[in-house]
């Protein structure tokens, strides 16, 4: 098992092929490496595919800390420095479309191009993710926090927001149930402000943000409520010089995914970026 210090958390990560570094951050609160297993085989026979567990997701492991987007794009960057890359493509759906953008706008010089997909944003977006760390402050409450690690679902979308790994091993459990359940809630109240309480058209960026990304860009949409096409679209309008990927998730269509990705790929490269 591949791990790495970073920023004060362990991520668990997994490497596959070689050349040019591709970073893949996955989606949802506590994003997961195998989440990318359909594509991985297909982008690595061009690539050196790198997934990693996200710091409350999966294998990785993170003190109960406050989630903020600079804290996510600084895990993409130190996991880079883990691995000895100053410069990586970065893709990734979904919430880890929102850390491709994140990181593209504020270390541009560590990033050589970007493939968001399946863009998230809305008031139901915002809504859903919200109502998971809500309902970790409601049981905490309620209940304690060894009931919101209980609750926890891998399988279940609406499931309370806790750490994964306090489901497998009993001392990260131990130590997460001895917190103060005050501050845990104060964690989760302030996890909800960082990440959704801004101005944020699409998830983590204001148009701002997307108006300053310089990177070679390709802008894959959603077809749901949490990820509409409106918001894909919006990004694409704002993002300069950003191309339009019509490509359902990689999880959806892995192969056309996959294909779609290198040719754009290709393309940066026989463009000097």
């Amino acid at each position: 098992m591949a791990t790495a210090k970073v920023n004060g958390a362990e991520l668990y990560y997994e490497e596959n092929g070689s050349g040019p570094p591709i970073i893949l951050s996955p989606g949802g609160l506590q994003g997961v490496a195998s989440s990318y297993s359909p594509v991985v085989g297909a982008l690595s026979q061009e690539h050196r595919v790198i997934v990693y567990d996200r710091r409350f997701g999966g294998q990785s492991r993170s003190p109960m800390v406050v989630q903020t987007w600079e804290m996510v794009c600084d895990d993409v960057f130190g996991l880079m420095d883990a691995l000895g890359l100053e410069q990586s493509i970065l893709g990734g759906g979904s919430f880890g479309a929102a850390i491709s953008f994140g990181c593209a706008y504020r270390r541009p010089e560590r990033v050589r191009a970007i493939f968001p997909s399946n863009i998230a944003g809305g008031v139901i977006c915002d809504g859903y993710l919200t109502s998971k760390v809500f309902k970790s402050m409601e049981i905490a409450a309620a209940d304690g926090i060894g009931a919101v690690i209980d609750a926890f679902d891998a399988d279940d979308r609406f499931a309370p927001y806790s750490p994964e790994i306090a489901q497998t091993d009993a001392e990260y459990r131990k130590n997460l149930e001895a917190m103060d359940t005050e501050e845990f809630i104060q964690v989760m109240r302030d996890t909800a402000h960082a990440l959704f309480g801004g101005p944020f058209p699409t998830l983590g960026s204001t148009k701002e943000m997307l108006r300053s990304i310089r990177v070679p860009t390709m802008i894959m949409p959603g077809y749901n409520d949490v990820h509409p096409r409106s918001v894909a679209e919006m990004a694409h309008r704002n993002v300069p010089n950003s191309q339009w990927g019509e490509c359902k998730p990689h999880s959806d269509e892995p192969e056309k995914y996959a294909k779609r990705v290198l040719e754009f790929l290709a393309e940066v490269e026989a463009n000097g970026g």
